[in-house]
Parts: structure tokens; C-alpha cells; sequence
């Protein structure tokens, strides 16, 4: 009995120890997988709210045929529309012989496209009604001009008006969209330009056509998306002297307006636009939660412009096809466009008909006059067809489409406003546009209405523009008044260099936190000095060897105080630095002594001071920054920058 006691023992613990391994595995099975999922959480939590770095986009980068002319003419020259003879003639003539139509299904409206028989009485109102005379004299009612711009002749409408004492006048820059032109504003601008009751400013409108549309001419080369497109338009209003303006954009027209105020927020006030609407990750977890938990992503007074998901999902397939052919062989349907009236006439205005109300699709008019006239709508055509610019006007998707960047995920914080047309094509709730816009002043739903708002509903548009720039002029007055308990920068007080903003080389506000777990270095630089060469060579040289396997950042901040070798624009440095391969960041030319030396040099002279004082002896002193934002080498600008290693190696592991 002893030994069989004996026995049973080890047996019993055996069974306890394997009990217990057991649980301490599931135990670590169960830690393994919470430490999983809280990384996994904490991974989609960094991709949906951390935005990608601002493109680095040339501001004279030449989008105009090669070779380039040695003195490019940068005159602002008046311009004419003109529906000459020859172009009318030929226009009548390609009518006159065109075969016949394909009849269309019965009882279907517009739902397979543009109905023939509509189609017909369309083209012979072109042929036999449309005054082409007095329509090129419409027109012309405004004044028109061309300027190149980066290799582009642009075309723009600059309407100034007269107003009385009292009465100060704001620019606006207008931007169309597709396939509407300069055309659509034309029953705004009277409503924008005269003044109102309750409101002491007027507009002085700027509409151009964007490159490639109308009379602005197309790039020679891809690449010319909406962002490339705004640094046009910017280049535009600097070049008609104005510092500070407002944009208005409707569908391209909107992100265009939406990447000047990302990439130019200190001379754009205000961003107002028709077409809401951004390309960004959380507006899939949206329509994801849209059916589950309606309310906690839609106001309920607005649920049905998104919902059900799948019947406007549904229309938007329909509708969008035409942007899959334009995204990705726009030149193909542009040989057919560009040789047919009848063609174009049919895949413009047919947008006009679905985009305006998807209701009209049923009707074998389309509808298209209980909004609009014939006039009117081929007015715009008519614009297409004369400047044979249909292709060029479609590439800008294929551009949009190919771009490395997303212009939508980086935030803005300049001032904006949203009117949202009940029968657009798509709608998206305030949060999720707020995760670019973050200065939403106003959002206003509109119960009817469609598109191409402007030209449909231009009382409804110019009030809510007027209402906008009141709401973002109170702001800015706000800002520039003196604020109270509101902590400004100390460089005598802070402790890191995220404390403070500087501006980039295009003039818009970094907040310098962006640099945070970085080992960074700030240097002042110049263009002209005998230290130039092998600074700028070398800093490259830095940034290719650390720049990812270290997460090295190099600031550089031109400067003149030294020798006048710092004398050009910014535009000029720019290029410069460009023509040398520059790949880290640049910015804003700034003085680095003085008591109107800017506050971050400041704050760098103050916590890593020189040896025979604390000013900056020439170009290219350097700082080294340390993961946490404290300056914790200062080298003189004569140590070559590849030198630095062994002192920035110090950093490159301490938290």
C-alpha cells in the first residue's frame, strides 16, 4: 500500500503541473494577442490621423514647350474671345453632314446618356438659333486678359468694380470646374460685385480659366495636377499684386481652392466652395458606420443625401465613368470630342442634365431647360469648341489620379466655408471634411439645387459667399486684436524648438512639433558664399546617408545679414537650391541677429551660446537639435557638415 501511495503521488502532481502550464500558456497566448490588437490599434490610429509631409512643389518649374525662350514676355496682355467666320463656318458644316443618330431606347430618358432626339433639336438650335455675334459680345461684357505664367499663357477675367467711399473691395479667386468653364460665373460676378445691405465690402473678381481649359493654354508634359495647378493660380494673383485674397471653388475649381489654402494659408483668408468633398481614409470608416450607426455619422435632417449607402453608392458608379476614361485614356475620347460637335455637345451637357438633379435621367429632355437655357449651356460648349481644349481639359484627372501625394490628408487650418446643393453628387458629413479643414466656419444646406450651383442658383451662391467672408473678415479682426491669456512664444522662456512656427520657402506656416522624435539640424544659409559649394553638397550628402536610416532632419534658413550673399527672392532661392538637388527642408529667409533676428535663432543663440559671444559669426553655423527639441551642439560655420557625424551619432538612440 506504501508503495503504491507512493505512486499515485508524482501522478497527481503531474496532472496539477500540466493544469498549470496550460493556464500560464493561455495566459501568454491571451497577452500576446492584447499586445497585438493594442498595436494593431494604435498602427490604424497613426495611419488614419497622421497626415503625409507637404509636397515640395517648384513655384517656377516650366510647364511650357522646350527650348525655353531666353525673355519670356510676363506682360498682362488684353484678350478678346472671338467666334471668327472660319470657326463658325466650320462648326456648321460638321452639322449640316452629320450622320444620322442611333434612336434611343423607349421610355429611357437620359438613363443610357444623352437622348438623340433631344440631341437634335439641340444641335439645330446650335446650327440655326444661337447667335454667335451676340454671344461673343456676352462674353467680352468682361474684361479678359493672358499672362504667361511658368511657360503657360493663362487666360482670366478681372472684373474691379466702382464703389463710394466706405466700401472696400476683397479679391476673390473663382474657380471653375469640370466640364463647365470661366462661363458658369458669369450670373454671379454682377451679384458679387454690387454692394448689399449689412455688408460693407464688395468683390473684385479674378476668374481664370485653369491650365489647360477655355483660352489657358496646357502643359507640355504630365504632371500638371490640381496642386501644380494651384501653385499657378497663386502665381496668378501674386503677379496681378495681390498679397491676401479669397477663393471660391467649384468641383476641379474646389481642389484647386482647397490646395492653395493647404500650401499658401498666409495669403489665403478664406476658402468657400460648392463641392465639399475630400479623398480622405476616414470618409471609408464613414460609409463603413453610415448603416449601423446612422446617427452617430449624419445629422438626421441630412441622413438621406447618404443614405441608403448602396443606392448612392450605386448612382455614383453610374455617374463616374466618365472619370475612370478621363483618368486613364483622356486623349483617346478626345480625338472623338474634338471632331464632333455633336459629340461634345452630348457628353458635356449631358452632365448638366444627371448632375443638376439625377431625377431628370427619366425624362427625354433630360430637363435640361428647367434650369438652364440653350443659350447658356452652349455658351460653355462653345468655349470648348473654339479653343479645342477638351483634351487638355481632361488630362487634369488622369494627373489628379497619378499624384504620389494626398493634398486631402494634410490639414489647413485657413478659415472655410461649405454650401451643400441638395442634388450633388456626393455628400460627406462635417467631421469627416473638419479632418482637413479644421477652421469650418460655416456649413449651410441648401434643399434644392445641384452642380453647377453658380449658374443655376447664383442668388443662393452669392449670399452664402457674402455670409462666409463676413464670417472669416470677423476672424481675422479677432486674430489681430490683442489677446489676453493667450501664451505667446518667450524665446527667453522656452524650453524646445516645438514651441515655435517659422514659415517655408513658399510662405506657409510650419509648426516646427512636426519634428518631433527627430534629430534635427538647423543651419543658416546662403547662396552666394564661399562656403556655398561644399555646405550644400555636403548637407545633401547627410541627408541621403541619415535622412531614413536615422530619421536625420536638416532645417536650413537663408539669410543676408552676412555679405549681402543672401540678396535673391524667394522664388530665386528656391531655385537655386533646386538646381543643386536640394532635398531637405528650406525656409523662409529670415535674420539671425539683431532684435529683429527671429525668435528661434533667439531661442538657439540663447541655449547654446559662441564662444566670443552669442551672435552668429557667418552663413552655415550649425545646430544640432536632440530628439526632445533642445539644442545640444552649436559648430561654426567652419565645420563642413559631413564632420558632424560623430556628433550627431551621440543622438541618434537617446530618447
Amino acid at each position: 500500500m506504501k508503495n503504491k501511495n507512493q505512486n499515485e503521488k508524482p501522478a497527481k502532481n503531474t496532472q496539477m503541473s500540466q493544469s498549470s502550464s496550460s493556464y500560464s500558456n493561455l495566459m501568454l497566448i491571451s497577452s500576446l494577442m492584447a499586445v497585438i490588437v493594442g498595436l494593431a490599434s494604435c498602427y490604424i490610429f497613426y495611419y488614419l490621423t497622421t497626415p503625409p509631409e507637404m509636397p515640395n512643389l517648384d513655384p517656377n518649374y516650366w510647364w511650357g514647350s522646350y527650348p525655353m525662350e531666353p525673355a519670356v514676355d510676363q506682360s498682362i496682355r488684353p484678350f478678346e474671345i472671338e467666334f471668327s467666320d472660319v470657326i463658325v463656318n466650320d462648326l456648321r458644316e460638321r452639322l449640316l453632314h452629320q450622320r444620322p443618330f442611333t434612336p434611343p431606347l423607349e421610355n429611357t430618358g437620359f438613363s443610357y446618356g444623352f437622348n438623340t432626339h433631344f440631341l437634335q433639336q439641340v444641335l439645330d438650335y446650335w446650327k440655326n438659333s444661337y447667335d454667335f455675334k451676340q454671344r461673343e459680345a456676352f462674353l467680352n461684357r468682361y474684361n479678359h486678359f493672358k499672362t504667361n505664367i511658368q511657360g503657360l499663357d493663362i487666360h482670366f477675367m478681372r472684373v474691379t468694380p466702382k464703389v463710394e467711399d466706405g466700401i472696400t473691395v476683397v479679391p476673390l479667386l473663382l474657380l471653375h470646374g469640370w466640364p463647365s468653364s470661366f462661363r458658369e460665373f458669369y450670373e454671379l460676378i454682377p451679384r458679387l460685385t454690387a454692394p448689399r445691405p449689412g455688408h460693407n465690402f464688395v468683390f473684385e473678381c479674378i476668374v481664370p480659366s485653369l491650365p489647360g481649359f477655355g483660352y489657358s493654354q496646357g502643359p507640355s508634359r504630365p504632371g500638371l495636377g490640381t496642386p501644380e495647378a494651384a501653385v499657378i493660380m497663386h502665381n496668378l494673383m501674386t503677379r496681378l499684386g495681390f498679397k491676401e485674397y479669397y477663393v471660391h471653388g467649384s468641383n476641379v475649381g474646389q481642389r484647386v481652392g482647397a490646395a492653395l489654402a493647404t500650401m499658401y494659408p498666409r495669403h489665403v483668408l478664406g476658402f468657400h466652395t460648392n463641392t465639399p468633398f475630400i479623398t480622405h481614409r476616414a470618409h471609408v470608416l464613414a460609409l463603413i458606420l453610415a448603416p449601423i450607426l446612422p446617427s452617430l455619422v449624419v445629422e438626421p435632417e441630412l441622413a438621406d443625401r447618404m443614405l441608403p449607402v448602396s443606392d448612392h453608392m450605386d448612382f455614383l458608379i453610374q455617374e463616374t465613368g466618365y472619370y475612370h476614361i478621363q483618368a486613364t485614356k483622356p486623349d483617346t475620347i478626345g480625338v472623338a470630342l474634338t471632331d464632333s460637335p455633336a459629340g461634345l455637345a452630348a457628353y458635356i451637357l449631358e452632365k448638366f442634365s444627371t448632375w443638376t438633379n439625377k431625377d431628370y435621367r427619366q425624362a427625354s429632355d433630360g430637363n435640361l431647360l428647367a434650369k438652364f437655357t440653350l443659350t447658356h449651356l452652349l455658351d460653355n460648349v462653345m468655349i470648348y469648341w473654339a479653343s479645342n481644349s477638351i483634351t487638355t481639359s481632361m488630362r487634369i484627372h488622369a494627373e489628379s489620379a497619378r499624384e504620389k501625394y494626398s493634398m486631402d490628408e494634410i490639414p489647413t487650418e485657413v478659415p472655410t466655408a461649405f454650401i451643400k446643393f441638395r442634388h450633388n453628387l456626393i455628400f460627406q458629413p462635417d467631421w469627416v471634411l473638419r479632418l482637413k479643414f479644421k477652421t469650418l466656419l460655416q456649413s449651410t444646406a441648401v434643399e434644392d439645387g445641384g452642380h453647377f450651383a453658380a449658374l443655376e442658383m447664383p442668388d443662393v451662391m452669392a449670399d452664402d459667399i457674402f455670409q462666409a467672408v463676413n464670417k472669416f473678415l470677423e476672424l481675422h479682426n479677432k486674430d489681430t486684436k490683442p489677446q489676453e491669456n493667450v501664451p505667446k512664444v518667450n524665446h527667453e522662456t522656452a524650453k524646445t524648438i516645438y514651441e515655435f512656427t517659422v514659415n517655408d520657402i513658399n510662405g506657409r506656416e510650419v509648426k516646427l512639433d512636426r519634428y518631433k522624435g527627430h534629430v534635427t539640424l538647423i543651419v543658416n544659409v546662403a547662396s552666394q558664399c564661399g562656403l556655398t559649394d561644399t555646405n550644400y553638397k555636403q548637407l545633401n550628402e547627410l541627408y541621403d546617408k541619415y535622412g531614413k536610416s536615422r530619421g536625420l532632419r536638416i532645417l536650413a534658413f537663408p539669410c543676408n545679414q552676412f555679405g549681402g550673399q543672401e540678396p535673391g527672392s524667394p522664388q530665386e532661392i528656391f531655385k537655386f537650391t533646386k538646381d543643386r538637388g536640394v532635398k531637405f527642408d528650406l525656409f523662409e529667409k529670415v535674420e539671425v541677429n539683431g532684435d529683429t533676428a527671429h525668435p528661434l535663432w533667439k531661442f538657439l543663440k540663447r541655449t547654446q551660446g559662441g564662444t566670443i559671444g552669442d551672435f552668429i559669426k557667418w552663413n552655415f553655423s550649425k545646430f544640432i537639435i536632440d530628439k526632445n527639441g533642445v539644442p545640444v551642439e552649436r559648430l561654426g560655420p567652419n565645420v563642413n557638415p559631413l564632420d558632424l557625424e560623430p556628433y550627431l551619432a551621440k543622438y541618434w538612440s537617446v530618447q
